[in-house]
């Protein structure tokens, strides 16, 4: 799997799609940030770093490189 980045609206109870690269994260980062309804919203850009299955057992976590 590889590293990826996701926007995250303060208050917006979600997360906005995936981005290979923290550049274009930034970029939407700073649109979602312009939107009359985020005003005043921090905008977050999250960086995935592990992820883990829930068909294993014990559950194994996974670095992302």
């Amino acid at each position: 799997m590889e590293k990826f980045f996701c926007c995250f609206v303060e208050a917006s109870g979600g997360f906005h799609k995936r981005h290979k690269t923290f550049q274009d994260a930034s970029i939407e980062a700073e649109r979602l940030a312009k939107q009359s309804q985020n005003l005043g919203r921090n905008v977050y850009i999250l960086e995935a770093t592990s992820y883990c299955r829930t068909v294993e057992v014990p559950i194994e976590w996974q670095k992302i490189h």
